[in-house]
């Protein structure tokens, strides 16, 4: 292609701002920083040593170029080079990671005659990420229904998705990896897969206290059930159901002593719902007429958010909204957001061990994203 391998890396080695925030709209608690680069989108926060990888895509010559960054205050910023390998790599936007004892990070293009989502994996450390190019059918053709989420812990990269498998009947999958580089699919363990009569579906996936933690449904009947799977190791699942029917899990959160997870039910005008535990009856929350789960981030004893203990980004009738609620998952509060925009995603800062840290809310369209920063009340 004539391409360097390197051509999407973003201000190469180091590019960093020092610039004030602006004046919060109307008395917003939150203040506008410049992006970490022009036009850029950012689709997802991760938690590093020090502060945050940040993820998402720059433009590009095929319209959108992977690209990331790290930081430790929303202020100053480094560029993460990424060196592209396949074709849809260059246009991939960088969209979840999970941090072990390396990076795993997922991008997702589109293309070919049905505009499909075209799966990238990428792998390394907070100055560079490399796309491992894998076989088409790894994650595409035939079988393939979807890969949605990435995380790591110690030396297991893990992706979640679904996958029609050698029983003919679509169901969980996961993808598993030592090294980034080499993938193992398992779609057929009875924990995951879809028994005779049902459908199960994994969509989201972080790690806590239990290890890897599945969020995501079987369908019996024609009523869809939550359901979480739980693995020490990515290799051994167990499948735990969730109370409640007519609902779906979609996303969890966790922190260093527990995890909560989200979900909504179906119907009409469905109702986000939050676990406090995986044994415990779920608590409604808001509410719309199209709703979906998009990111759920915990504050802890270390590390305590300005704005409460547990915050959730939610998309409401095509609006992100912000909830906050408590541990057990009670005293739900739409939090308002400094725009309308159709997404957003939230990253925690730490603190400097006096006070809590503050939050970085990206908020983004079609075109670009716009950053937000809230720091803890003063005294």
């Amino acid at each position: 292609m004539g391409r360097s391998l390197a051509v999407v890396c973003t201000a190469l080695l180091v590019f960093l701002t020092a610039c004030t925030a602006a004046e919060p709209p109307g008395g917003s608690p939150w203040a506008e920083l410049p992006l970490p680069a022009k036009d850029a989108r950012i689709l997802a926060f991760t938690p590093i040593a020090g502060g945050l990888l940040v993820l998402g895509s720059v433009p590009g010559p095929d319209g959108r170029a992977p690209a990331a960054w790290t930081t430790s205050n929303g202020h100053e910023w480094r560029s993460v080079a990424v060196e592209p390998h396949s074709p849809y790599a260059f246009q991939t936007e960088l969209i979840s990671a999970g941090v072990g004892d390396r990076i795993t990070v997922l991008g997702q293009a589109f293309g070919g005659a049905h505009s499909n989502p075209r799966m990238t994996v990428w792998g390394g450390d907070t100055t560079k990420l490399v796309e491992f190019p894998q076989a088409f059918e790894l994650f595409g053709g035939p079988h393939s229904i979807a890969v949605s989420a990435a995380a790591a812990l110690g030396g297991t990269g893990v992706l979640v998705g679904q996958w029609d498998g050698s029983s003919h009947r679509y169901g969980a999958a996961v993808w598993t990896s030592p090294d980034n580089a080499n993938w193992q699919r398992s779609a057929d363990d009875p924990a995951l897969s879809s028994a005779v009569g049902e459908q199960t579906a994994a969509v989201g996936v972080t790690t806590g206290p239990p290890g890897f933690l599945v969020v995501g449904n079987t369908q019996r009947n024609g009523e869809f059930e939550p359901l979480a799977w739980t693995s020490r190791d990515g290799a051994s699942w167990q499948r735990i159901a969730l109370q409640g029917s007519g609902a779906v899990a979609q996303r969890a959160g966790c922190n260093p002593d527990r995890c909560v997870l989200l979900g909504q039910t179906l119907g009409d005008r469905p109702h986000a719902l939050c676990w406090p535990t995986t044994d415990s009856a779920p608590v409604s929350g808001l509410d719309g007429a199209g709703l979906d789960i998009s990111q759920v981030l915990m504050s802890d004893s270390r590390h305590w958010l300005p704005i409460g203990p547990v915050l959730a980004v939610i998309r409401i009738d095509g609006t992100a909204h912000l909830a906050l609620m408590n541990y057990d998952c009670t005293h739900w509060d739409d939090i308002r957001l400094p725009v309308r925009a159709a997404e957003a995603r939230i990253g925690a800062l730490q603190g400097n061990g006096v006070q809590g840290g503050a939050v970085l809310l990206a908020t983004t369209d079609q075109a670009a994203s716009r950053l937000w920063i809230q720091y803890p009340p003063t005294e």
